[in-house]
């Protein structure tokens, strides 16, 4: 079992902006939510790396919205127990998790409506929205 599976099982994310890939494999984003939307795609990094150097770096989540989608899968939206997090997952119609966005500043994911061509549009209550391509998570922006 990979770590951020451990993890998702324990309904624990990392503290680190990023996409986590059920496979392992896991890539920092930078994102500016005020005064202007940017987000950057970063490098690929080792999850078990950087919880080595600091296992307490993690953060407990709440499911705030459970989303079933047309094809069967589903999207789990949330927040950390910080309060400014925000995390969106992607799961198989068996709760499996195919992966996770996490932010620390975003503040709670709230809503999400589900657009052609297996895309995703996720509201955060910071009022902006990121639209995802559920197949390629890379392929993400910020709108208002």
């Amino acid at each position: 079992m990979t770590k951020i599976l451990a993890l998702w099982n324990k309904q624990t994310l990392p503290i680190k902006d990023g996409i986590y890939f059920s496979t392992g494999e896991s890539i920092s984003l930078s994102a500016q939510f005020y005064p202007q939307l940017l987000i950057k795609k970063g490098k690929p990094f080792h999850l078990n790396l950087f919880l080595d150097k600091d296992p307490d770096n993690i953060t407990n989540i709440d499911i705030i919205q459970k989303i079933t989608l047309t094809n069967g899968n589903k999207c789990f939206l949330g927040e950390g127990s910080y309060g400014s997090e925000g995390f969106i997952a992607y799961l198989t119609p068996k709760d499996d998790l195919k992966w996770v966005i996490y932010f620390e500043t975003s503040n709670p994911f709230i809503n999400a409506i589900e657009l052609p061509n297996h895309f995703l549009r996720v509201e955060s209550s910071a009022n902006f929205k990121i639209v995802i391509e559920l197949n390629n998570p890379l392929n993400l922006i910020l709108v208002k």
